[in-house]
């Protein structure tokens, strides 16, 4: 972190190596969030361009107050929720985990169940507001805090626990509606 925050400073300085450093550590990291927003891999890689270009604009203007990755995703968010905008759809906001963590050892018949299992859960999140589906990808997909999902969205940390809390209230009621047990 220490690092990351004499990079920020070094880039507001022109520094180029330091943005490289930047960048290698950030663009893959903005590429799964922007990923969870847009589900298009062309529109991901260019919300980390824009996402990057952004930080090396406005790097004199960071406050240290709040973490470099904190920053960095909120700019990520809002090149993300732009261009979600300008495709004129709705953000889809959810990543089959499931997927990602299939073991390659799998049976087909696990596959498939794990495909299964993480469509009900995708479905089911669509149905939940934006701000409580929003919430849950920050947390659980892209493994921030409380309080970096708070510097993100703007909000209290509080606001951001009880989204949290009554967003998983939420997701069990519709997954038991529908047969599925967490």
């Amino acid at each position: 972190m220490h690092d990351e925050i004499a990079w920020v400073r070094q880039i507001a300085q022109g520094d180029e190596k330091s943005f490289e450093k930047l960048f290698q550590c950030y663009a893959p990291r903005i590429f799964r969030f922007a990923m969870g927003y847009l589900n298009d891999r062309a529109h991901a890689e260019e919300v980390v361009q824009e996402t990057m270009i952004a930080v090396w604009k406005s790097a004199k203007n960071y406050k240290e107050q709040s973490q470099v990755s904190s920053w960095i995703l909120g700019i990520a968010r809002n090149k993300a929720l732009d261009r979600a905008r300008a495709r004129q759809r709705e953000p889809e906001l959810i990543r089959e985990k499931l997927d990602r963590q299939a073991s390659t050892r799998a049976t087909p018949e696990q596959i498939t169940k794990r495909e299964t299992q993480a469509e009900r859960v995708r479905a089911a999140l669509e149905k939940l507001s934006p701000e409580h589906r929003e919430v849950l990808m920050l947390a659980f997909y892209n493994d921030l805090s409380y309080s970096e999902i708070a510097q993100i969205l703007g909000c209290p940390e509080g606001t951001v626990k009880s989204r949290v809390y009554y967003a998983k209230e939420q997701l069990k009621k519709i997954l038991s509606a529908g047969g599925e047990i967490l």
